[in-house]
C-alpha cells in the first residue's frame, strides 16, 4: 500500500487541474515561511468531510493561537519532541475516568504538532463505545466510515482518513460499532496491521481511547501501541484513581510516558511521584 499523503497529493493535483481547466480559481496556498498554517478551502476526502471553519471553541490551539493555554499545548509538544529526540512516536491518549478532557487534549496536541509542517500527524478515534463521537463533534465533521470499518476490513485507510485545515494533520473517525461488538473488533489481527500502517505513514500518531479504569479497550490497544499519555483532571480525580489507572496500564505492558493535568488554572502542580506535563 502506498503512502496516504502521496494519494492525497495526487487527488489534490487532479482537483487543481480541473479548476485550472475552467472551474473557479483556487485560493492561494499558505506561504511556506509561515510558522502556523492558515485554513485551506473546504475539500472532500472520500466518504466524509470536515467543516474547515467550524471547529468547536475547545480547540484553543486553533481558535486562540496566542493564548496561554495554546502555549501550554506547544510546551507539551516541545517536551514530547525532546523526549523522543524528534523521532516518530505513536501514543495512546487516555484517562482514568470520563470527562477529564482527553479528547480535547488529543486534538489540541494534534493541532500544535501540525503547526510544525515538517511532521505528518494522525489523530485516531478509538473510543468506539462513545455514542457522542467526540472527535467528530469537536471538528464539526460528518460521520463516515472509520476505525470500526478498518477493523472489520470493510474500508481502507485511504477510505476513512479525513482532512483538516492543516495539510499535514489527518483524522480517522470512530465509524459505527455496536457496544457488544467492540471487544471482538479490537481483538482482531487487523488492529496490529492498522497501527503498523499508521506508524509507517505518519510521524506522530495519537489514538484517543476510552478511559482505562472503565473498560479494557485502552489496555487492548495499548498492547500494540505500548506507550500512553494519561490525562488527569486537576482536583477532579483522586490519587487512588490515578494510581489504579497507572497500574492497569502497566499490567497491559503499556508505559505511561507522561501525565497531563487539565483544568488546573495555570497551576504548575503535579501529582507527586509522576513525571509529566501540565
Amino acid at each position: 500500500m502506498g503512502n496516504v499523503f502521496d494519494a492525497m497529493k495526487k487527488h489534490q493535483a487532479e482537483q487543481a487541474a480541473k479548476a485550472a481547466a475552467g472551474g473557479p480559481e483556487p485560493a492561494p496556498a499558505a506561504a511556506a515561511a509561515q510558522p502556523e498554517p492558515t485554513p485551506e478551502p473546504q475539500r472532500r476526502h472520500r466518504h466524509a468531510r470536515v467543516i474547515l471553519d467550524g471547529y468547536a471553541p475547545q480547540l484553543v490551539a486553533h481558535h486562540q493561537r496566542g493564548s496561554p493555554l495554546a502555549e501550554e499545548y506547544r510546551e507539551l509538544r516541545t517536551n514530547l519532541l525532546a523526549q523522543y529526540k524528534d523521532e516518530r512516536f505513536c501514543l495512546l491518549v487516555t484517562s482514568a475516568k470520563p470527562e477529564e478532557g482527553k479528547t480535547v487534549t488529543c486534538l489540541n496536541l494534534g493541532i500544535v504538532l501540525a503547526e510544525r509542517q515538517e511532521y505528518r500527524t494522525a489523530v485516531v478515534d478509538c473510543d468506539l463505545r462513545e455514542r457522542k463521537r467526540k472527535i467528530a463533534s469537536l471538528l464539526r465533521s460528518e460521520q463516515g466510515p472509520g476505525m470500526a470499518d478498518l477493523l472489520r476490513g470493510t474500508a481502507t485507510l485511504e477510505d476513512v482518513l479525513q482532512p483538516t485545515s492543516y495539510p499535514n494533520l489527518l483524522v480517522v473517525p470512530a465509524g459505527q460499532a455496536e457496544t457488544e461488538e467492540v471487544g471482538e473488533l479490537l481483538g482482531k489481527q487487523e488492529l496490529e496491521e492498522i497501527v503498523g500502517r499508521l506508524r509507517r505513514d505518519f510521524d506522530h500518531v495519537l489514538l484517543d481511547t476510552p478511559p482505562v479504569n472503565t473498560v479494557s479497550d485502552a489496555g487492548i490497544i495499548g498492547r500494540v501501541v505500548r506507550e500512553a499519555l494519561l490525562v488527569v483532571r486537576m482536583y477532579g480525580t483522586d490519587r487512588d484513581t490515578v494510581d489504579e489507572a497507572i497500574r492497569l496500564l502497566h499490567s497491559a505492558n503499556v508505559k505511561p510516558v507522561g501525565v497531563i493535568l487539565t483544568h488546573h488554572q495555570k497551576s504548575r502542580a503535579r501529582y507527586p511521584g509522576y513525571g509529566g506535563y501540565t
